[in-house]
This record gives structure tokens, sequence and C-alpha cells, in this order.
């Protein structure tokens, strides 16, 4: 059903309907909606299954620090030319620091996610840890999917410079905070 989501989603981010999702699928659209009770809900596991998948690549790598910052916001640049219509249609209309405090699940998968790129960018710009949850909220800021299609597409800069921008700016976004 996941599988049938993905197809239709990418297709048609913004129309997909459970109908045409299930017929995707080979089922009826009763048997759809056992899996899953709406759209939102099978989106919602899209949207975990894309944050879940960027976990697994920055667990696997040895990098750290700003590498291993760098190496994630390439991936999560990459993710957004497939994934970033799909995940902008459904993205939350309440703040970062709102979904964190209320342990919204799919951005304390997001926080797995990062945190430990985060912290090594907090170690290496000699940064207290204290400021975690202040480096959340710059990179959830910075790197909206929003904005990351917008610069890949509509501003047509390749991938590289938007990992190059996207961190330099999160960098002096994060050491200029952290003066104040």
């Amino acid at each position: 059903m996941l599988d049938a989501a993905t197809l239709v989603l990418r297709a048609e981010p913004a129309t997909a309907t459970m109908q045409s999702i299930a017929r995707e699928a080979a089922l009826s659209q009763a048997t759809a909606y056992r899996h899953f009770p709406s759209v939102e809900a099978l989106v919602t596991a899209y949207h975990e299954d894309v944050i879940a998948s960027l976990a697994e690549h920055g667990e696997r790598s040895r990098k750290s620090g700003k590498e291993l910052f760098e190496h994630q916001v390439t991936r999560w640049v990459k993710l957004q030319s497939v994934h970033g219509p799909v995940i902008v249609r459904f993205w939350s209309q309440r703040g970062f620091l709102e979904r964190l405090q209320a342990a919204d699940a799919i951005t304390a998968l997001s926080c797995t996610a990062w945190d430990r790129a985060l912290r090594g960018v907090l170690v290496e710009l000699a940064l207290p840890d204290t400021l975690l949850n202040v480096a959340r909220f710059l990179h959830s800021s910075l790197f909206d999917p929003r904005e990351i299609m917008d610069l890949t597409k509509t501003a047509g800069l390749p991938d590289e410079q938007v990992v190059r921008r996207l961190s330099d700016a999160f960098y002096g976004a994060l050491t200029g905070w952290s003066g104040h």
C-alpha cells in the first residue's frame, strides 16, 4: 500500500486521493481505508519512511562534525527532488518548537536523524550542547523542503551549491545566535 501511495503521491501530490492510491495498489477503497484511515495518515507514514531513511543514512556514516552534517544535508537535498512535493503538501501548520514540545512523531524522528550531526557541528564551532534546540530550530528553518525545492528548481542552483550555501548560512546563524 505504501509503495502504491509513493507512486501516486509523487505523480500527483496535490490531488492524490485514497481512491487513486487504492487503484494503484489494486485494492478496493474499503481495504485501503482499513490500512490507513486517510490520505493524511498515509502521507504521515510516507514522511516517516523518508525521515527514517535519512536517519539510517546518518547512522551508517563514520563522519563527524560538519562533515557528517553536510553528508546529511546532501542526502536531504537529494531526497527533496523526489519526495519534497509530497512532504510539502502535508507540511505541518505548527511551528517547529511547538511540534518539538508536543512530542510530534515526525519531529522526534527528525531529531533522531539530525541530532548526531547537529551535536558535531556544535562541538566544531565550540558551542555548548545546551544550544541543541536552537540548532534544531535553525536547521528546521533553513532546510525546509519548500525552500530547498525553490533553490534547486526555481533558482536553478545545483545541489552542491544548495548544500554549501545553506550549510554556511546555518553555521553563521548558529554562531550569531550563540552570541546573544
